[in-house]
């Protein structure tokens, strides 16, 4: 936790990454340096369709043409049979020359690092994710009668060239004989991933009144509670851990520390003078934060004290151990919350109706 940055800041350092994303994060080697937490979706190629044809075209742009300027090879590559099925949506085979064409720019895109099995297998997992989720919506829409027109696919596809011209310098014709394409056949992938989205965003709308009566009936989670604390650390200013005596040592200066807040002496005094965390020049105080902001062991005691009261005990979280104390509490407004309310309902809906898609069309991707 560095000394001249918030505790509500660089958030990001807690970002749980999912291996499942389009950019591969080793996980293992991120260190927590922050009290607050972010909570990030999961699964989001399986999830939402994320993975657009022109963010795939684009990609594939990249390689290829990147390629015939000279870019060299990557270091890691990988051959998948062309006949071999990889993945299956109902009757549809999606096939090795399907997923090799999409795992190519990946590849290339890795430039001079060399990928691990490991590394590899998990992106060749989203991207099927993505492609079976596609072809699963899409036959999906179709039987819904969902549809959209000629004038919609022309206007998705001059986007798209004009995408790649900008940021490639490709014309159309070029793109076009390249890979080997033709401006029908193109239209008709637009076409297909537009069906798909289009079903998924209409069959998946929130209403106002909807996320209204979700307020009313759970407003409990728009709780905020504010605190202070006094951190000391158990870890080094690179994130290493103590080594036990030192963390013993750190233990009894907390509870020294506790017993003094809990005998009356001034909590926002004591916090500038001992505590290790940048909060300590705002005298510990925290702010407002809500139920999942929080680490678990820091959120579950804040949320159990009364206004002005200070927990028992010291708390010990991965960043060290914290005296706390509640200082006021309040709830969001729906104004406040419409917006991201919204959203996750509908999120959770597109969850819920992509999962019953995909057993429906009993979408099964290869071992």
């Amino acid at each position: 936790m560095s000394e001249d940055k918030g505790v509500r800041e660089n958030k990001e350092d807690l970002v749980v990454e999912s291996t499942d994303s389009i950019n591969y994060i080793d996980k293992t080697n991120k260190k927590k340096k922050r009290l607050k937490k972010v909570n990030i979706k999961k699964d989001i190629v399986k999830k939402v369709i994320s993975f657009t044809l022109v963010g795939v075209i684009c990609l594939v742009i990249g390689f290829t043409y990147g390629k015939s300027v000279g870019r060299g090879l990557p270091a890691t590559s990988k051959t998948y049979s062309k006949g071999k099925v990889y993945a299956t949506v109902g009757d549809t085979s999606i096939t090795g020359k399907q997923l090799q064409s999409m795992m190519d720019p990946y590849f290339y895109l890795q430039g001079n690092t060399k990928l691990s099995d490991e590394e590899i297998e998990s992106y060749e997992y989203s991207m099927l994710d993505y492609m079976t989720t596609v072809e699963a919506m899409y036959k999906e829409a179709i039987a819904n009668d969902v549809s959209i027109t000629d004038d919609e696919v022309d206007s998705e596809y001059e986007s798209t060239m004009s995408s790649i011209e900008y940021q490639f310098g490709m014309t159309e014709d070029e793109y076009l004989k390249e890979f080997n394409m033709t401006e029908k056949s193109l239209k008709e992938e637009l076409k297909k991933e537009l069906i798909a989205i289009k079903y998924l965003e209409e069959s998946t709308e929130v209403t106002e009144e909807e996320a209204q009566n979700y307020y009313d009936k759970n407003k409990d989670e728009f709780l905020k509670v504010k605190a202070s604390h006094i951190l000391i650390k158990t870890t080094d200013d690179d994130g290493n851990e103590l080594s036990d005596e030192e963390k013993e040592k750190a233990k009894l200066k907390a509870e020294e520390i506790l017993k003094k807040a809990k005998d009356g002496e001034d909590f926002a005094s004591l916090a500038k003078e001992y505590s290790e965390d940048s909060s300590a020049t705002d005298g510990g105080d925290l702010g407002f934060f809500k139920s999942g902001d929080m680490v678990e062991e820091f959120e579950k005691a804040a949320f159990s004290l009364g206004n002005g009261q200070i927990y028992d005990e010291v708390v010990e979280t991965d960043y060290g151990y914290h005296i706390i104390i509640k200082t006021d509490e309040q709830y969001s407004s729906f104004d406040d919350e419409k917006e991201s309310l919204i959203s996750e309902l509908s999120y959770n809906k597109q969850n819920t109706l992509i999962d019953d898609v995909l057993e429906k069309y009993e979408v099964e991707i290869k071992e």
